[in-house]
């Protein structure tokens, strides 16, 4: 779990990259510039690798499960880490590409908002990815169980979602499949973005992406339309977000099929919320995010400036978590 110790092995692997080679066979799984082997993982002419071996993993429970991938409960045995293990079978090609981006985009960020990344290896056929264990699980989960979200709460975890979309802009990333249960908590109020499978990499700050991917229910106009979008996208994402955390439920009908989603989605007014119910500044703030045309969106950076974050002391990462955790203790007492 450290950039020392195995990283010998890590280095010849590194050694043997080409930028558009794959391989896999019982020992390494190389694709272009990223080695795991069973003991780690590291990129080539990065300072950093990461050292992760599943006979000091003690597992746990199935706490996620997808179509290609199933997600661990683990402790690190050495450290008494806590880690969620994310396996993905090595046989489906475009897996195999968002365990690539993922690992790319936590391999090197610095940013306390992002989930954490502990390491990679590779056994009998599948990739682990080792991350950073979130005990409150996802918004999905705390909308699940104690219904919609307080306002001034709501704002503090916006605060430190909008931090790592501010992040991964400056990193040129857009993470395009924003959505609840990709924003996960844990009981020390710390919110964190998660799953960069989807992510993409844009070569400049005006660049766009012109590719149909991510969660269909979130996607902004532009994305519906396969028109190109950038970093405006994520915002509309988090825009429903904050809506349905707010009210409790999903702010379109939803509808049977995905064409009928479309039509919803592109035809009817943009989802709001009541000014009765909440304060002039959060309406404000949903109005700024949720536009349809992706120009009339506030950016990440302007909007952690807003009023209404201010309003309610979300004027800092540090500031959020505490308020958050405040809320989270008082729901037990």
């Amino acid at each position: 779990m450290s950039d020392r110790g195995r990283a010998d092995s890590l280095t010849i692997s590194v050694g043997q990259m080409q930028e558009d080679s794959f391989k896999m066979d019982g020992e390494t799984f190389i694709k272009g510039n990223v080695a795991i082997t069973a003991t780690g993982v590291a990129i080539r002419d990065s300072p950093k690798s990461f050292t992760v071996v599943y006979e000091e993993l003690q597992i746990g429970e199935t706490i996620g499960r997808g179509s290609s991938s199933v997600v661990l409960r683990s402790i690190h045995t050495p450290s008494g880490t806590p880690l969620a293990l994310k396996v993905i079978n090595m046989f489906d090609k475009s897996k195999r590409d968002q365990l690539i981006r993922e690992i790319k985009t936590l391999y090197d960020a610095e940013c306390q908002t992002l989930v954490g990344f502990f390491g990679a290896f590779y056994r009998d056929g599948a990739i682990t990815i080792a991350l950073e264990y979130m005990n409150g699980g996802s918004l999905a989960n705390v909308v699940a169980q104690v219904g919609a979200i307080p306002e001034s709460v709501l704002a503090n975890i916006t605060y430190q979602i909008l931090w790592a979309l501010a992040y991964l802009k400056h990193q040129k990333r857009v993470h395009r499949d924003i959505k609840p249960s990709n924003l996960l908590i844990n009981s020390n109020g710390e919110v964190k973005v998660t799953d960069f499978g989807v992510s993409a990499e844009l070569q400049n700050s005006i660049a766009m992406c012109a590719t149909f991917v991510g969660t269909f229910k979130y996607m902004s106009p532009e994305r519906i339309q396969s028109h190109p979008y950038s970093y405006s996208s994520d915002i509309w994402s988090l825009g429903l977000v904050l809506v349905e955390c707010a009210t409790g439920r999903y702010p379109y009908p939803e509808d049977k099929t995905c064409i009928e989603m479309v039509q919803t989605v592109l035809e009817c007014p943009v989802p709001t919320i009541s000014p009765k119910d909440f304060s002039s500044e959060m309406c404000d703030f949903i109005s700024q995010s949720i536009q349809k045309n992706p120009a009339d969106r506030l950016p990440a950076d302007v909007l952690l400036g807003s009023p209404w974050l201010k309003k309610h002391g979300a004027i800092s990462v540090d500031i959020a978590r505490q308020n958050v955790q405040n809320w989270i203790h008082s729901l037990s007492s």
